[in-house]
């Protein structure tokens, strides 16, 4: 049984056309948000959102109205990643790494105060703590909605390709797909599309029963 699809949201973002859309392809499929992010925790780290404010997002809960600073998105990078030794980043060490490789004067002080929100960066130093951080250029100027839209819509694809799937293969008369369990096609919806040949002709062009041996 899959999870009633949210309502639409009545307050948009750029999230909300993604959602929205997703919301109706996995109704067509019989699959849920479940099904397609199971781990929260992965997308809350590649989008800096929570893991709560996903799920909520995800079940029609309203665009997030308040303006998502620098400080927080750095915040959230500076907690969440770790150095080679498993710690978080020494402000010290990040601030002489980046002057190293830019040949530039950055201190930890400064390095606390944006972090602290006391000061606005520069783009270009924005774009130096982004590279330092190893996520895109720009990643912590995102809102909630650019940065959920920007990883589920990545993911929308397969779903797209296994709708269009299983609409050819209803065109040939096949109502069902059984596979080995539910899982296979939940875990992975762009596996149906790759199926896809394999499917439309033995839709098209059934196999023969095979006699029982010995006239059994």
């Amino acid at each position: 049984m899959t999870d009633a699809a949210p309502e639409p949201a009545s307050v948009e973002d750029q999230f909300t056309p993604w959602l929205n859309e997703g919301n109706e392809l996995l109704s067509q499929l019989g699959l849920s948000w479940s099904d397609v992010l199971a781990d929260l925790e992965l997308v809350s780290y590649a989008t800096g959102v929570t893991p709560e404010r996903i799920k909520a997002r995800l079940a029609g809960a309203p665009p997030r109205t308040d303006p998502v600073t620098f400080a927080e998105r750095l915040g959230f990078l500076h907690e969440t990643r770790r150095d080679a030794n498993g710690k978080k980043h020494v402000l010290r060490a990040i601030a002489e790494t980046i002057a190293a490789e830019q040949n530039v004067k950055l201190t930890a002080s400064a390095v606390h105060h944006l972090l602290r929100g006391r000061n606005e960066p520069t783009r270009q130093t924005a774009a130096w703590l982004e590279k330092y951080f190893k996520v895109p250029v720009g990643w912590c100027s995102l809102s909630e909605g650019e940065a959920l839209a920007a990883y589920v819509g990545a993911r929308l694809a397969p779903l797209r390709a296994a709708q269009d799937t299983l609409q050819a293969l209803q065109n040939r008369g096949v109502t069902a797909v059984s596979a080995r369990s539910a899982g296979d096609l939940a875990g992975q919806p762009g596996l149906l599309a790759d199926l896809l040949p394999t499917l439309l002709a033995v839709a098209d062009y059934p196999w023969e029963p095979r006699a029982p041996r010995d006239g059994k």
